[in-house]
């Protein structure tokens, strides 16, 4: 697609970096954030955050995957053709953890950039050492449009007063803001709607309180819908090359079009589900990459005690077992993010071998049916979600709990220590 011929800003959001197509920090602020570890965003093996995971600790942790990330990552620059990854780490990193999730992706070379819903998610990933450029896909208020700027993080807009509220703030800088423009073109949820989003565009475009260093929409995931909003973005996009009108960078792609949309991927894709192992919906798309599961929930047992026919374990005597047996007790339960639903559906692995949940879930407990032989000790690792066996990987835990994958990641209790292997 052809580019606007003018001059571009000079705090131009996409820049090229050795071979690699990346996003540009809008000043030395970024380069300067606080950093933990490396210093360069990226965690170094075994590195934690939030609450301190020792080997010593029997209460739950979440472990996250270097390799199955990287892999992920790979998968998705490869649909992309190689364009550069807008990578969204929004609501806690889908409940994994942004603090840890940010900064691990942050330091692959594909990741241009970081995408987030909320000003503290994009803070918070400042403050453990994120340098790239970091994207609040949300309006914000002057004062928070100004701590972003401050914090060199780029605030979306797409209210009309848009441009009062940013030329205040350039005020307060001294500088222009840097922004991203979000454009609705038929999802009706977020975004200036295309319809007459002309006129806004050009007052912010040639703002000297506006730097405009990208600009975006957000698709329905309905293809055929899809493929209209394409085309009314693709008329903007024409009618702002027309009046010369640099618009920056240009990204649409979350995971659903990253796989089906290619005429949208524009300057970079931004997924978020396919870099957490999640394929999207339609035809196909299990075919199209190779994604991996990107975490464990572990715990250790707390303890291991026998039962004959009559005993009962757990509330209400869940478990009333008809032959002598072990059971063993997990110090996690529905407030870590282990559903309730688990309960007689799904298993655990302990040793490389399963056990049923059979006692129920509570708040903080789950008993597992060890069998007639004591297969396991006070202190084994318990492996409730994985990698490592069919039975306790995300989609199936998600299927056998009737939640859905997202429902499950989403669920983690933001108080686990994260702990990157």
């Amino acid at each position: 697609m052809d580019r606007p011929s003018s001059p571009l800003p000079r705090r131009r959001f996409l820049h090229l970096t050795g071979a690699a197509l990346g996003l540009a920090a809008t000043s030395g602020c970024a380069t300067a954030a606080r950093t933990r570890g490396t210093g360069s965003g990226r965690l170094p093996a075994g590195a934690t955050t939030d609450r301190t995971y020792t080997p010593q600790r029997f209460d739950p942790w979440i472990e996250l995957d270097r390799a199955a990330w990287t892999h992920n990552v790979r998968e998705a620059a490869r649909l992309a053709s190689g364009r550069p990854i807008l990578a969204v780490v929004k609501n806690n990193a889908y409940g994994l953890g942004d603090r840890t999730v940010g900064p691990l992706l942050a330091g692959m070379p594909q990741v241009g950039g970081i995408a987030t819903v909320r000003v503290e998610e994009a803070l918070a990933m400042r403050e453990e050492g994120v340098t790239k450029p970091i994207v609040v896909m949300a309006e914000g208020s002057e004062d928070e449009i100004e701590k972003l700027a401050r914090h060199d993080v780029l605030p979306s807009v797409w209210l009309d007063d848009a441009p009062g509220r940013l030329r205040s703030v350039s005020r307060r800088l001294g500088r222009p803001v840097p922004v991203q423009l979000f454009i609705d073109t038929g999802m009706n949820r977020e975004g200036m709607p295309y319809t007459r989003a002309r006129r806004w565009i050009e007052e912010l475009v040639q703002s000297e309180y506006v730097d405009v260093n990208g600009t975006y929409t957000m698709f329905t995931h309905d293809l055929d819908f899809d493929r209209e909003q394409h085309a009314r973005f693709e008329e903007l996009l024409g009618w702002a090359r027309g009046r010369n009108l640099p618009l920056g960078t240009l990204h649409a792609s979350p995971t659903f079009e990253l796989f089906h949309l290619p005429e949208a991927h524009y300057d970079m894709v931004r997924p978020g589900n396919a870099l957490f192992g999640n394929h999207p919906g339609g035809e196909g798309a299990r075919e199209m990459a190779d994604l991996k599961p990107v975490f464990r929930l572990n715990t250790r047992v707390v303890r291991v005690e026998h039962l004959e026919p009559g005993d009962s374990a757990g509330f209400n005597r869940t478990f009333m077992p008809d032959r002598a047996t072990w059971v063993a007790l997990l110090p996690i339960g529905r407030t870590d993010g282990y559903p309730s639903e688990a309960n007689g559906t799904c298993e655990v692995l302990i040793n490389g071998r399963l056990y049923p949940v059979a006692g129920g879930v509570n708040s903080a407990h789950t008993i597992l049916d060890i069998g007639e032989e004591k297969t396991v000790e006070v202190g084994d690792v318990a492996t409730l979600i994985g990698p490592d066996h069919p039975a306790v990987l995300p989609h199936t835990v998600a299927e056998r709990t009737g939640l859905g994958f997202l429902g499950i990641i989403q669920s983690m209790n933001p108080r686990l220590p994260r702990r990157v292997v």
